[in-house]
């Protein structure tokens, strides 16, 4: 009995060590699979063979998509938000250091932009670099970024141009077709029934950019430096035209006494800022995307890149 138990218990034992290692066999595949990476020689050889996209984009097409991506409410809006609550006069200072902090980010883009020229991007050089799984993750975040930024604009620009309509012609634009059923509401940071049925500026917009878009990437970037150029033109008539307003006097405490907490005011509240303007920064990785439609991308690439965060530290 005692030799019968003991070739059982071995023989479960081996059972054991068999699935133990089929488990541990598993798992490595597993990993391997997603941490396979694409060797940097495949992506240059799919870009180079496959690509089925037109390069018609040169430098300034591609540094106008990178600051039509970044110049927006980050400058007109949060600006002003960030220097009322929290930094005072310092704000200077929080857009010089995130200025800094986003110029090297642009510095890594513009260089893996040039090794990797692909409209995957981050997709793209994350795959290179860290494997799939990664690459998955972070594309797919990528695409929410897009997506969520995309859907604040629209609502942002239906509000601004029903309030447009209302000042210009007396015109009472019904909230019923401008607004969506539901809404944020940002002192009780909850969502709420509106009562409304539709926001149709926003849809209408969405859908405009959408068929320029499908028209071609060129015909997209002539309407965007457009666009953008008027944008800048509009900053510069602000800044010279209220030269004249500004009173000194207002630069003094350039850091405010601190208030007791760490984002009221003084150095901390300098700090604080930071987090809030780089929001002005944000739109100079867009340049990656249309890697595969520039020209000479090596070149051009990081010269939208880096040029659109220099102009907007600017």
């Amino acid at each position: 009995m005692s030799a019968d138990t003991s070739a059982e218990n071995n023989s479960c034992i081996r059972s054991e060590h068999h699935a133990t290692k089929r488990v541990l066999s598993y798992i490595q595949v597993l990993f391997k699979q997603l941490s396979r990476r694409k060797p940097m020689i495949k992506v240059q050889a799919e870009i180079d063979t496959r690509n089925e996209l037109r390069r018609d984009l040169n430098w300034i097409q591609l540094l106008a998509i990178g600051l039509g991506a970044t110049i927006g409410a980050g400058i007109f809006v949060l600006s002003g938000q960030a220097a009322a609550k929290y930094s005072g006069p310092s704000i200077i200072i929080s857009f010089l250091i995130t200025g800094v902090i986003a110029l090297l980010s642009s510095l890594s883009y513009s260089e893996l932009g040039a090794m990797m020229p692909s409209s995957g991007s981050v997709y793209t050089y994350t795959y290179a670099a860290l494997g799939e799984y990664l690459a998955w993750f972070i594309g797919w975040n990528s695409g929410l970024l897009y997506l969520f930024g995309m859907l604040t604009v629209a609502v942002a620009w239906s509000k601004h141009v029903i309030l447009f309509i209302q000042i210009v012609s007396d015109y009472n634009v019904t909230n019923m077709i401008v607004e969506a059923p539901v809404a944020w509401n940002e002192a009780a940071e909850s969502f709420y029934v509106t009562g409304q049925a539709i926001n149709l500026p926003a849809i209408a917009i969405t859908i405009a950019i959408t068929i320029l878009l499908i028209i071609g990437i060129r015909q997209t970037a002539i309407v965007n430096l457009v666009l953008v150029v008027i944008k800048i033109i509009i900053i510069l008539i602000f800044i010279f035209a209220c030269c004249k307003y500004v009173d000194r006097n207002n630069y003094y405490p350039f850091f405010p006494p601190n208030k007791g907490s760490f984002s009221k005011y003084g150095v901390t509240g300098m700090l604080q800022a930071c987090t809030y303007v780089f929001f002005a920064y944000v739109g100079f990785d867009s340049v990656s995307t249309v890697a595969q439609e520039a020209k000479s991308p090596e070149r051009s690439l990081p010269i939208a890149t880096i040029g659109s965060t220099i102009v907007s530290l600017l």
